[in-house]
């Protein structure tokens, strides 16, 4: 699984669903074609049509309208979603019908929204208000015995992409286990209703595609498993009140408005105060938010910097917050190359009053909360120093002891960040191992990698220690098997991650 997680990240999030839908698609319309299944080559393809042009058409108006930070991909992927889960037709009225549920779907997300997001999956919201009005129901054909495999694997993809198995597996048990109550409250023993459940229904689509909106998604892994948990069983609970039947996309729409008060609540607009360069090649942003966001030290954002012709690593990348919750102001710290993406060379030319959105807050890179309890060790490769700044920040500002020591892994002298900052955090009990891979003449400090020797000699009591690593994967990789080695228990060793590129 690590290997295909290490492929995925190569790419962004929008690429990896938009492929895995369009594969979708492109199955399905071959077993149309070869008349597997009951919807035709010419229903699947004038519906296709006409549901893409309207989400493009949709999605360029309303940007335009609402000066809104957009994303044609997101609009894209919402598209085929709507194709996958209404029943393509040839009828003008069925049509215009699809063409309606698009539209709405991306009025959804400029209108329905507060603070710059949608408040619901636009999708979910479309889907219950179509069937409200009688206009047109979400058949989720998609859930096909013919394509369950497919569906399977690419939702697999995209969990393993967006590291949300926990989440996912919590839904689907969570529904195994509903649908098994519901079936003995029945009186039915038999057990074809589990094999349906599993092998010929909107079940995999529905968790591993909708459910995994990030968005509409809370922060934490415990938050996600809870979340994955309740939309699993209430999707499986008949019940209707009004003109309101239970659905997966009432189920979704239910749990979005449930969990909106625990996620970021709003899109970030944040303005520039100040760039200053802490090591060569990598620079600190300062930023003043349009409101004060609820975070976790160690968590990241997804920010979004629209730029002109942008490279095919987009517009958006995830960085953690480099400063404290505690603190007015948001810092985002990057490291930069000649050879960079056009996001960050965009970013090069910021000066104050330059503007950069951010959302989606996710990450469980973060310390127990009651810090002084435990012991730790932090590797940081490179810019994998930046969640550790907001640690160590967030505790001063708290007052707390943390007994820490750093190893700060670095090519060169001159890529150290911080490093007068890191040492006066030694007041707090934190301690600072620089290891240079091509060192200077006069270096005295260990150089090379990490090792079992030089870890055990600079810290002892190493198997008592929680570890926290943050880098790229590979180092993170290879370090998690020297820790291991040590003796330190797996559940010790926290990893950072990021679900798109840098």
């Amino acid at each position: 699984m690590k290997y295909v997680e290490h492929i995925l990240d190569r790419f962004t999030m929008y690429q990896v669903l938009t492929a895995v839908l369009s594969l979708y698609v492109v199955i399905a319309f071959g077993l149309s074609v070869f008349g597997v299944l009951l919807h035709g080559a010419a229903a699947f393809l004038l519906s296709l049509v006409v549901i893409m042009v309207t989400v493009c058409l949709a999605h360029y108006g309303l940007a335009k309208i609402t000066h809104a930070p957009a994303n044609i991909w997101s609009s894209v992927i919402t598209g085929l979603i709507i194709f996958l889960i209404f029943t393509p037709t040839v009828e003008p009225g069925g049509l215009l019908a699809l063409g309606s549920v698009a539209a709405v779907s991306i009025i959804g997300k400029y209108v329905v929204r507060y603070r710059n997001v949608h408040l619901v999956n636009p999708v979910a919201l479309a889907a219950v208000l179509a069937a409200v009005v009688g206009m047109v129901y979400a058949s989720w054909w998609i859930g096909s015995v013919y394509l369950n495999l497919f569906v399977l694997i690419g939702g697999i993809l995209v969990t393993l992409k967006i590291r949300r198995m926990p989440m996912i597996l919590a839904g689907v048990l969570a529904s195994v286990f509903m649908a098994i109550v519901f079936a003995m409250l029945r009186g039915d023993t038999s057990d074809a209703f589990l094999s349906s459940l599993l092998l010929a229904s909107p079940l995999w689509f529905f968790m591993t595609i909708m459910v995994t909106e990030p968005l509409s998604t809370p922060a934490g892994r415990g938050m996600q498993i809870f979340y994955g948990g309740f939309i699993g069983a209430l999707s499986q609970m008949p019940f209707a009140f009004g003109p309101f039947f239970n659905s997966p996309e009432l189920t979704l729409v239910i749990a979005n408005l449930l969990v909106w008060p625990l996620s970021l609540c709003g899109r970030l607009t944040l303005t520039c105060l100040k760039v200053r360069q802490v090591a060569e090649h990598t620079y600190e942003y300062v930023f003043r938010p349009s409101f004060p966001p609820s975070f976790v030290a160690g968590q990241y954002l997804e920010w979004a910097l629209l730029h002109r012709s942008p490279d095919g690593r987009g517009t958006r990348r995830y960085f953690t917050v480099a400063s404290s919750p505690t603190r007015l102001n948001l810092k985002l710290v990057v490291r930069t190359s000649p050879q960079g993406s056009t996001f960050k060379h965009a970013l090069q030319q910021f000066d104050r009053q330059s503007v950069i959105h951010a959302s989606q807050l996710a990450g469980d890179f973060v310390l127990p909360e009651d810090i002084a309890a435990y012991k730790y060790i932090f590797v940081a490769g490179g810019i994998g120093i930046t969640p550790f700044l907001s640690h160590l920040e967030y505790c001063t500002d708290t007052k707390q002891p943390i007994d820490a020591h750093l190893f700060y892994c670095n090519k060169k002298i001159e890529d150290i960040a911080y490093a007068d900052t890191l040492y006066d955090y030694s007041q707090l009990g934190v301690y600072t191992t620089h290891v240079l891979t091509d060192p200077p003449l006069d270096w005295t400090g260990p150089f090379g990698y990490l090792t079992t020797q030089l870890v055990l000699e600079t810290v002892p009591d190493v198997r008592e220690r929680i570890v926290y690593l943050s880098g790229p994967p590979g180092m993170v990789s290879s370090y998690e098997k020297l820790f291991e080695q040590l003796g330190v228990p797996r559940n010790n060793i926290k990893t950072d991650y990021f679900p798109g590129l840098a």
